[in-house]
């Protein structure tokens, strides 16, 4: 299944699908695809969702690319931040199971991304907050997402 025929098929989301990078608006500048023909499609999840889960720590957007779906949450890029960032995709992963299931069959294909909103803070790779990140498959926090870089 594509990305487009799953957001197209969930019906939450359906009427949030844009062209390209359209849906992440000036964030669109912080990701960079080589080929643009190949960018399937972008969902701005967390204002699509809004008014049906206002209290939740709804994650950002959602793209396509090639044959790939990035997940990317656009946040301060601070330490102090990382359970927030946590918070946040242990919801998309909930809502994914239980109101986005064409999405969710294509984890395989899927990936999750912080980048930060102004300065980046290092995070060391020993921290307790890199083993957090990493636990939940998160890549960042970092400036830009070349996609054509991610496995």
């Amino acid at each position: 299944m594509s990305f487009r025929i799953a957001v197209q098929s969930i019906t939450e989301i359906s009427d949030c699908l844009k062209d390209g990078l359209q849906a992440l608006g000036k964030n669109s500048s912080k990701i960079k695809a080589h080929t643009t023909r190949d960018l399937k499609g972008s969902v701005d999840i967390d204002t699509c969702l809004k008014n049906r889960y206002p209290n939740a720590p709804r994650w950002d957007y959602v793209f396509g690319y090639k044959d790939k779906i990035y997940y990317v949450e656009v946040h301060q890029g601070k330490t102090s931040e990382v359970e927030n960032i946590i918070k946040k995709v242990k919801w998309l992963r909930q809502w994914l199971k239980s109101s986005a299931e064409d999405l969710e069959v294509l984890k395989d294909r899927s990936s999750y991304h912080w980048l930060s909103t102004n300065r980046t803070e290092p995070i060391r790779k020993e921290s307790r907050y890199r083993r957090m990140l990493d636990q939940n498959d998160i890549d960042g926090p970092r400036a830009m997402l070349d996609v054509d870089s991610v496995s």
